[in-house]
């Protein structure tokens, strides 16, 4: 099967080159009976990240780019225009989500694969269960809004079965789930559409499995999660809401 990971960046030139060679390298042999392809969605990022990407390319067949708008448009676009091409152009089977910043291990991805393999159509890399985590260099708000955004959604949404609401660590299967979904209204600016598509995947009936991912530390730049999305949270919960009720 085609199996694509589609990776945001935006100025992620110090990490995307290694990312690339580990993942062709190191990861992608390890994953039998699958094409393992790498989709980097880029907005023209000033530090040259697509440059970076665009010469890997020459090396490894299998690594494509996606370039957006000369500024910074957003996760939800960004992830549009890299699960339609996915696809689409790609014949993607399953697509999994993933930073360029090695906060998510890239020697965890053939583990999601291995659900995949298991018959599971959502995976989601969790770090609230057991064996997963978060960075203990965190600040105390950082902690705070991240682990009470999640029990939000938990009892918002009655979804007491899901510990990990916006982990950016997932997979999804396409056929019956992705290829069904109108990914302009899923996918918003903000971190919240991970919510709205867990919802969709959960809505078509999508089995679900949790693994435990340790959530590294970024290793440069800034991070792009805000701390406080209460608001942007309780407006999603409100949306699903809208739409069970009226289904």
């Amino acid at each position: 099967m085609n199996i694509v990971i589609a990776m945001p960046t935006f100025n992620e030139a110090k990490t995307i080159g290694r990312m690339c060679d580990t993942l062709f390298k190191d990861v992608f042999p390890k994953i039998k009976n699958h094409k393992m392809m790498l989709l980097v969605m880029d907005d023209m990022s000033p530090d040259g990240t697509w440059k970076i990407v665009e010469n890997k390319k020459k090396k490894y067949k299998n690594l494509y780019l996606s370039l957006g708008r000369e500024q910074k448009g957003g996760l939800g676009a960004a992830y549009i225009r890299g699960f339609s091409y996915a696809i689409a152009t790609l014949k993607a089977d399953a697509i999994m989500e993933m930073d360029a910043d090695f906060q998510h291990d890239p020697f965890d991805v053939p583990r999601f694969v291995a659900e995949f393999d298991k018959g599971y159509d959502y995976i989601l890399g969790s770090r609230y269960v057991t064996n997963g985590s978060i960075p203990k260099e965190w600040s105390l708000d950082r902690k705070f809004f991240s682990v009470v955004g999640n029990l939000i959604y938990q009892i918002g949404l009655l979804m007491f079965d899901v510990h990990d609401f916006t982990t950016g660590f997932r997979l999804a299967r396409v056929k019956g789930f992705l290829d069904s979904m109108n990914f302009a209204r899923v996918f918003s600016k903000s971190f919240v559409y991970k919510t709205r598509l867990l919802y969709e995947m959960k809505k078509r009936g999508a089995k679900v499995k949790e693994i435990p991912i340790v959530f590294g530390l970024r290793i440069t730049g800034d991070s792009k999660m805000p701390t406080n999305n209460v608001f942007e949270s309780l407006k999603v919960i409100a949306v699903i809401w809208k739409d069970r009720l009226s289904s």
